[in-house]
């Protein structure tokens, strides 16, 4: 199998987006909410190379790398960093939107959102929007589980289709080298201070798509692996894949490391209280929404920088918790997954992005999310596996 080391290595995009068929791209009108890592650089720069109107970057906080920032601002892509605030307490979306949708009543170019955490949901049902919007915004791609999670809550009350690609198969692949990342990352850092994560106690919360990608990687490094998951058929699923499973509170007592997976609040400031002592916390969350880290701060008796990337918290009770990358997701810490996985991930959203353009009417909105049909990603598929499985 041929390795690629240099160029372009997002090269079913490139395959894709070339393609006569989906000469489409041309005409839209791109808002992306997104990392801004290498391959986010060079996937925006493939499609502004077919005529794709790159309207507005929104950097998603702590995942920033700055020469793919540099890159794009070279390539004349504007990059906006904004705050989880931002997004969450003002009406900077709606304004975007607006904005889009002001200049689609002048020029007729179709609106795409790329959207990464649900962030979209709120402002397109808002009401501000005027009642013609939909007629220029044909619709958001959803990359993450906790944006899918936030858009399935919304959906009847959004006007416009919203496809999502964190339930498909071939973001499951992606998410094994997630779950290999975020052990591998606390694995280095705790490594840094002299210690060894073998043989330790290590608690998975969530048993989804990362979650248990994350419980086999700490199984394949030696750890006594619990998982404790919402949903009982998840539990289920543990317990036959082999790991332990019991109540929270009793796995809280017992874990020397806990890694969450939920893409929702897993870990109150109480429960916390409840953890083994020096317990470390890890997030794998695209959001630093895994603990309560507000009310930790607020009630720890003493703050305690251990490195670069671990807080030490005393609690009022006596004991000690440890939180890595100060609760968001530690895969981060090490570099991009590899390129050419992230290829088909993104190669997946370009056929989202085709699916709105060419067939919108086929995807009503306020239904529920869609997804790529199945014949979509056996395309994709080959098309990546003819570029690295050639003899």
């Amino acid at each position: 199998m041929p390795y690629h080391l240099q160029g372009h290595q997002l090269r079913t995009v490139r395959s894709i987006v070339n393609q006569e068929r989906n000469a489409a791209l041309a005409g839209a009108r791109l808002i992306v909410l997104e990392h801004i890592l290498p391959t986010t650089a060079e996937f925006l720069e493939h499609l502004k190379s077919k005529g794709v109107e790159i309207f507005s970057v929104l950097a998603k906080p702590y995942s920033i790398d700055a020469t793919a920032e540099a890159r794009l601002i070279a390539g004349g892509i504007s990059v906006t960093r904004i705050t989880y605030d931002q997004l969450e307490s003002t009406n900077v979306l709606d304004d975007l939107l607006l904005e889009a949708v002001k200049l689609s009543k002048i020029d007729a170019k179709p609106i795409l959102i790329l959207d990464v955490g649900g962030y979209f949901a709120g402002p397109l049902k808002s009401g501000r929007l005027p009642v013609e919007a939909p007629q220029y915004i044909l619709g958001v791609v959803e990359d993450t589980t906790f944006g899918h999670n936030r858009y399935a809550r919304a959906v009847s009350e959004i006007p416009v289709p919203v496809f999502s690609v964190a339930r498909s198969d071939l973001k499951e692949i992606e998410a094994r080298f997630v779950g290999r990342d975020a052990v591998g990352a606390v694995e280095s850092v705790l490594r840094s201070r002299g210690v060894s994560i073998a043989g330790r106690n290590a608690l998975v919360l969530g048993y989804g798509m990362i979650g248990s990608n994350v419980a086999r990687a700490l199984r394949s490094h030696d750890l006594n692996v619990y998982v404790y998951d919402r949903e009982d058929f998840k539990n289920l699923r543990a317990f036959i894949d082999g790991f332990t499973i019991h109540k929270k509170r009793e796995l809280l007592r017992r874990a020397d490391l806990i890694f969450s997976a939920t893409a929702e609040r897993a870990l109150s400031f109480r429960e916390m209280e409840e953890c083994k002592d020096n317990a470390i916390l890890a997030s794998v969350g695209s959001k630093d929404t895994e603990f309560d880290m507000t009310e930790l701060r607020r009630q720890a008796v003493l703050r305690e920088e251990l490195g670069p990337h671990v807080v030490k918290y005393k609690l009022a009770n006596s004991k000690n918790v440890m939180v890595v990358q100060n609760g968001t997701a530690v895969n981060f810490l090490l570099p991009s997954l590899p390129i050419e996985i992230l290829d088909l991930v993104f190669s997946e959203i370009i056929v989202c992005m085709m699916h709105l353009l060419k067939k919108a009417k086929e995807y009503p909105a306020g239904h529920r999310l869609y997804s790529v049909p199945e014949s979509n990603m056996s395309a994709v598929s080959k098309s990546w596996l003819r570029f690295v499985n050639i003899d």
